[in-house]
């Protein structure tokens, strides 16, 4: 299982998106409404995610293009809030889902080791290229679903 520190050790390739979209963002369509999602394409950002953010705020979130399809673990290091992540193949076909919990952050007595040992992860048990990040109850709220596809527009 990789965390997100080893993706440091990765390139990406770049993502080609539409020339109308701000290559730091991108505009999706998730249930009936529209997100402005921050674009998660290369190690540094993929490792930060929305890591140290006290919210997201409504119709907001990230959008992380994975550098393999494969499995991937996700964590709540040095998150402070709960949010809704959304695992997708590379056809955009949701495989998993979660309701991410904020951890305690890290103690004083523990290592930076001891920290991220003890952190659960969140994984997308089949293989993913795409992953979604927004705020808690979402999910539920748009009425998503494993099975239902959404469209990446990149």
């Amino acid at each position: 299982m990789k965390s997100f520190g080893e993706y440091n050790k990765k390139e990406i390739d770049p993502v080609s998106l539409q020339e109308s979209v701000d290559p730091d963002s991108v505009q999706l369509l998730l249930g009936l409404s529209e997100y402005n999602l921050e674009l998660a394409d290369t190690p540094d950002k993929i490792s930060k995610g929305l890591s140290g953010k006290n919210n997201i705020p409504r119709k907001s979130g990230m959008l992380f293009v994975m550098p393999e399809e494969k499995r991937h673990d996700f964590w709540m290091k040095d998150c402070l809030t709960d949010m809704d992540t959304i695992f997708m193949n590379g056809e955009g076909k949701i495989v998993n889902m979660h309701r991410m919990i904020a951890e305690s952050p890290r103690q004083q007595f523990e290592s930076r080791h001891q920290y991220e040992n003890r952190l659960r992860l969140y994984s997308s048990e089949e293989p993913a290229k795409y992953v979604i990040e927004i705020p808690p109850g979402d999910i539920t709220r748009l009425g998503l679903g494993v099975g239902k596809t959404v469209d990446i527009p990149i």
